[in-house]
Formats: C-alpha cells, sequence, structure tokens
C-alpha cells in the first residue's frame, strides 16, 4: 500500500524530473521554447488553471471534487506495515518514461514549448497532495492506496499515529 500524499509527491517529483531532462535536450536541439515574456505568461497561466483546478477540487462537486473520495474512503483496522517510504523511493520509474518519451519526442518534432508540459502535471498533483495533507489533518486520518487489489486507486485511511516526543527533565 503506498500513502496518498507521497503518491502524489513522487509523481510530481517524477515530473520535475522529466521537466530536467526535456528542457535542455529541447534546447539544445531546437533552441528555446519561447522567449522570457512568453515564459512568464505560461507559468502565469499554468499557476492560475492549477489554482482554480485545486479550488474546485477542495469542493463536493460530483466529478471534479476529491474530498468526496476522502471522505468514502474505507477504513482499515490498523495502519499498514509494509510501507514504501518517499525518501527511499522518491520517483515513479514506470512513470518516467510514460511522461518523458512522448514530451521529448513532441517537443523536439512539432513545438518546443512542450517541453514545459512536465511543468503543469508536476502543479496539479501538488495540489492535489495539498488538498490530502490538509483533509488528514483536519480529519486526524491518514489516507491509502492500494488496499483493493481489483481497485488499487480505491482509498482507505487509518488513523493518524502522532508520535509523542519526551523531553528529559
Amino acid at each position: 500500500m503506498d500513502r496518498y500524499v507521497h503518491h502524489e509527491l513522487r509523481a510530481v517529483y517524477t515530473a520535475f524530473a522529466a521537466l530536467a531532462v526535456c528542457v535542455p535536450v529541447t534546447v539544445g536541439v531546437r533552441g528555446a521554447p519561447m522567449t522570457a515574456y512568453g515564459v512568464g505568461r505560461f507559468a502565469l497561466g499554468l499557476i492560475a488553471f492549477t489554482v482554480v483546478f485545486t479550488l474546485l477540487g477542495a469542493t463536493r462537486l460530483k466529478w471534479v471534487g476529491e474530498i468526496r473520495d476522502f471522505e468514502s474512503a474505507v477504513p482499515l483496522e490498523q495502519p499498514p506495515t509494509a510501507v514504501v517510504s518517499l525518501r527511499r523511493r522518491p520517483l515513479n520509474w514506470w512513470l518516467l518514461p510514460v511522461m518523458l518519451v512522448p514530451t521529448l519526442v513532441l517537443a523536439i518534432a512539432y513545438a518546443p514549448w512542450i517541453a514545459l508540459l512536465p511543468l503543469w502535471s508536476a502543479l496539479v498533483w501538488l495540489g492535489q497532495a495539498w488538498l490530502a495533507a490538509g483533509w488528514e489533518r483536519r480529519n486526524g486520518k491518514v489516507l491509502w492506496r492500494g488496499h483493493d487489489t481489483d481497485a488499487p486507486w480505491k482509498l482507505s485511511y487509518s488513523p493518524a499515529v502522532r508520535e509523542v516526543v519526551s523531553t528529559p527533565a
């Protein structure tokens, strides 16, 4: 099983890794994807889109709201024991070539600005991780993916375990 917030952050790191490969290769082969003014407008557009998408995800709307998915998660009796740490496995190794190859091919063959598209995915996934972390903090639960092998995208939750740190007197 995989913690939902870690799953989203792993996708963010993977998108940034794809971006770190696509942009230099595209610049080397085709030149700069866009002017400095164009990059600023592109980034501003991505941020605006991400904010709107994240705010829609914070609602309970039927097809876009993430909160309904969090609230419909099934309870686990105890937290899973075999959890892969985000530190030990920061990248999603099957997602990296899925993002990298088409982006690189389209950026070189069609339009150089396509090399910046992994940034859009990273911002959207970062917004989803932020929503899930806020929901977990408010509800005192931890969201997990993969409890059902037939539907690994379905969510479950366990009570949050808070470590008590004692200071010596």
